[in-house]
């Protein structure tokens, strides 16, 4: 029987259910976001928006790896265990030459304020998205050949995963004999989900 979308299913063996239905929601997200917002390139916010004023993207490269755990064991010989991923990295080249020496100023301006914040991104294509990027860092660089207007930058992006927090609950006939731990600093109440958001979480509310 294939589930909604005729995916057959995956059978969950070695991570694979896992792995492959991440892949299905980036690549099921890539094409409604592609239907919804158009052929979309480059890093964007949860809103759909271009977090820079760029002229052009003109290149993207993602790696992404994982490390086995090792152990030496008797006679020389070692033993492997435990499989984790690292979190994906990519790097995209953005450029801007239009728009004289204010408006270069300004993008430059952006770069630099997107990269101190601790903000999350979309990486999109029109063939896949990476979500969840936050910069960790840039580079700029201006060539001769280029012509002394066009600026290049490269952002450089990692992967950030959230962690679900749990509760636990104590029941004490005196309050007073309740353990005390630290809650931490209080966040803001998140807004209201974007389109781009909510495109993104039914595509994995289809897999669940």
């Amino acid at each position: 029987m294939l589930p909604i979308g005729g995916i057959p299913n995956i059978p969950n063996f070695k991570g694979l259910n896992v792995a492959g239905t991440n892949a299905l929601i980036s690549l099921g997200g890539a094409a409604l976001i592609n239907a919804v917002f158009g052929n979309y390139w480059g890093v964007f916010n949860e809103y759909g928006i271009p977090i820079l004023l760029a002229d052009n993207v003109t290149s993207l490269k993602y790696s992404n790896s994982a490390k086995i755990a090792q152990a030496p064991v008797e006679k020389g010989s070692f033993a492997c265990y435990n499989k984790v991923a690292n979190p994906y990295k990519a790097t995209v080249q953005l450029t801007k030459g239009s728009g004289g020496t204010l408006m270069r100023g300004m993008f430059l301006g952006q770069v630099e304020t997107l990269a101190a914040s601790t903000l999350l991104f979309y990486i999109i294509t029109p063939e896949y998205v990476y979500t969840n990027a936050c910069i960790v860092g840039y580079d700029t660089a201006r060539e001769a050949s280029d012509g002394a207007q066009l600026i290049k930058v490269n952002l450089h992006l990692e992967e950030v995963r959230e962690v679900v927090v749990k509760y636990d609950t104590e029941e004490v006939k005196n309050p007073d004999d309740a353990k005390e731990s630290d809650g931490g600093e209080k966040q803001p109440e998140k807004p209201g989900e974007s389109l781009l958001s909510q495109a993104v979480n039914a595509i994995k509310g289809w897999f669940k």
